[in-house]
């Protein structure tokens, strides 16, 4: 559908460019809600009017009339609502060209995307809000690599922040380990779940403790022993911890960009000195900030302090070189080594601020940049753009984009279910808060094998005669589904409250339900296959068919061959749950046209063709949507 509007209107403003000039006129088309408006309503007259001087309505009766029998993809073109030219397509024609260029992929697009999510402190395990940042960062890096885009995935690890420095402290100085006893602990990152939310709760009434914590970070800072090393140590196998977490439910990641490569290469140094050469960073006027040096926040008229009166950079100053580099325009790079390898051979990077043989590919470089990070860092990434702008980059801080989304909660059944405690008046609550620095939290891998347990029980409960092992793997399809899709399925701007029995449901909105439909359908296909029928499965003209039939059939081939759209709208808007939605909508039109017209049990060999070709192309589109995202398709449920 997208390249034929595209198509359409190359050659309508060909056909009109004698009788109007339509430079600079911004149109295009949509779908009507309502199929007697057409299968294309196009807002050309409405964008045109004031450019002609003349009533929407005239003019596109006009150019209705010059276009009349012009287009060969069109049968009719009706003018309504005051200046609405709606399209009515050949309809045989349409379905032939989306038979046709079904496996086609989409073009190059000649742009590098920049995809940065999960970005987790390494500190301790993942927990379930950092599963809703890697989905929707996955789901945004397949959507790009769908439309032509070269894709880079980065992993922002803060590994010399003050979140480390609090576990760094305690094990040091509350547990009191050194580097060797630390490198024999099993589980480090599971370990440190428990004593992260510890410490906090110590610093919170002590200030002579927080003070000590103060000392550790800066001692990591300045690269000290034994706090550096440990620190390192920490923040790698958390990392690594992290990595295996995000990799049971599909996630990858091509580079993981270090906090400390960031300090050691001087990337801040570079950028200070274009930042204070262009007069965007300045000495705070605040007597309270007195040897600071700020960037005046424009949209709050604030300041943000970033370098301290004690000379350590602020997390906002290291992103800003950070998201400079991102763009090649902070004039230096990294140094990177191998770091991992995942099981279909894909490996991740990890820069270093050693020399090294340089790598098979170029990181950075990005023309479009998308960090994926919660709603509460929005003024510190609106800061970045607006700083990008100053310097002299309005491209850069254009194509900056901070793809943000609110936070993920419990509901309280799936607080019971987690072994977590309730407190006095939660039990009515529509959702409870969780905090990791709070010690009340859900790690991200207890809640995997919870689903995974709880879908391996509605598996053999379906399928009694499964083998355990093929239980278990289709069981963790299930699980995987059912997650990924609950993450990305709710609007950006909504706390969403992860719930078990919903994110399970086989015959709701959900990610099992999504695959039971292609199972299905598979299902039916592979009977077709083995009754021959698949030869002719492209043969025949719609109008062959009943008129309810026909009417139910056309509606199903557009929605189908709206995926490219679909696509662009999700990014454009910043709503990758539409594309769930859409996916949702599709499987329930699917099933709604099959039990009303099967394909199977039909007699006339024409409208069992026709109906065949239609479920292969849902095939052909449903998987590559489910691709997207992220969820496989079972070879039963």
């Amino acid at each position: 559908m997208k390249r034929l509007q595209e198509k359409l209107k190359t050659k309508i403003s060909a056909l009109l460019g004698d009788a109007y000039d339509l430079a600079g006129v911004e149109w295009g088309f949509a779908l009507p809600n309502e199929r007697k408006f057409g299968d294309l309503s196009a807002t050309l007259a409405f964008a045109l009017a004031k450019k002609a001087k003349a009533k929407p309505f005239l003019l596109a009766n006009d150019i209705a009339a010059r276009l009349q029998g012009q287009l060969d993809e069109i049968e009719e073109i009706r003018v309504a609502g005051g200046g609405f030219i709606n399209f009515f397509l050949r309809r045989d024609a349409f379905l032939q060209a989306q038979q046709r260029d079904r496996d086609q992929p989409l073009p190059p697009r000649g742009e590098k995307v920049i995809v940065e999510h999960t970005s987790i402190n390494p500190n301790k395990s993942a927990h379930i809000g950092h599963l809703r940042n890697s989905c929707l960062g996955d789901v945004l890096a397949r959507c790009c690599r769908f439309l032509g885009y070269e894709v880079e995935v980065q992993n922002y690890i803060d590994d010399t922040g003050i979140q480390v420095a609090d576990v760094v402290w305690g094990l040091l100085h509350y547990w009191k380990m050194d580097l060797a006893a630390i490198k024999e602990v099993p589980d480090l990152a599971a370990m440190l779940w428990d004593l992260y939310a510890e410490v906090n709760r110590l610093f919170a009434g002590d200030e002579a403790l927080a003070a000590q914590r103060r000392e550790v970070h800066k001692k990591i800072e300045d690269k000290a022993a034994p706090e550096y090393e440990i620190c390192l140590h920490v923040a790698q196998q958390v990392l690594l911890d992290h990595i295996r977490t995000m990799e049971r439910v599909g996630i990858q990641y091509d580079l993981m960009a270090r906090e400390s490569d960031v300090i050691a290469l001087d990337f801040f140094k570079a950028a200070a000195a274009e930042l204070t050469g262009s007069g965007v960073m300045l000495p705070s006027a605040d007597p309270e900030k007195k040897g600071c040096l700020v960037i005046h926040y424009e949209r709050e008229k604030i300041e943000k302090i970033i370098v301290r009166s004690n000379d350590t950079i602020t997390y906002v100053g290291k992103d800003i070189a950070y998201n400079l580099w991102k763009f090649d325009l902070l004039g230096r790079d990294f140094h990177y080594r191998p770091f991992h390898t995942y099981p279909d051979g894909h490996p991740v990077y990890m820069t270093s601020s050693a020399p090294a043989p340089a790598p098979p590919r170029a990181f950075g470089r990005g023309d479009r940049v998308y960090n994926v990070i919660d709603v509460r860092q929005s003024y510190l990434q609106n800061l970045i753009a607006q700083v990008l702008t100053q310097l002299g980059h309005p491209a850069a801080g254009a194509n900056f984009v901070h793809f943000s989304y609110e936070m993920v909660a419990l509901t309280p059944a799936c607080v019971r279910e987690m072994g977590l405690q309730l407190e006095a008046g939660e039990e009515s609550k529509p959702y409870i808060e969780v905090s990791g620095r709070k010690g009340r939290a859900v790690k991200a891998d207890d809640l995997i094998a919870m689903l995974n347990e709880k879908s391996l029980r509605e598996v053999q409960a379906r399928n009694s005669e499964l083998g355990a092992d093929e239980a278990l793997k289709l069981a963790r399809a299930i699980a995987v589904a059912a997650l990924r899709y609950f993450m990305v399925k709710f609007n950006l701007n909504t706390v969403i409250a992860f719930d078990f029995r919903e994110a399970l449901n086989f015959e709701g909105d959900s990610g099992p339900y999504l695959q039971y439909a292609m199972v299905r359908l598979n299902s039916i296909l592979r009977k077709a296959a083995a009754a021959d029928l698949e030869a002719a499965a492209n043969a025949g003209a719609m109008s062959v068919l009943p008129g309810p039939e026909k009417e139910l059939y056309w509606e199903m081939l557009l929605h189908l061959s709206l995926l490219e759209t679909q696509v662009e709208y999700a990014l454009q808007n910043h709503e990758i749950s539409s594309l769930a939605a859409y996916a949702y909508g599709l499987c329930q039109k699917f099933n709604h046209y099959y039990h009303l017209f099967p394909m199977l049990a039909e007699k006339d060999p024409v409208l069992r063709a026709l109906r065949l070709g239609l479920l292969l192309l849902f095939r052909n589109k449903v998987a590559k949507l489910l691709v997207l995202l992220g969820i496989d398709i079972p070879e039963r449920m």
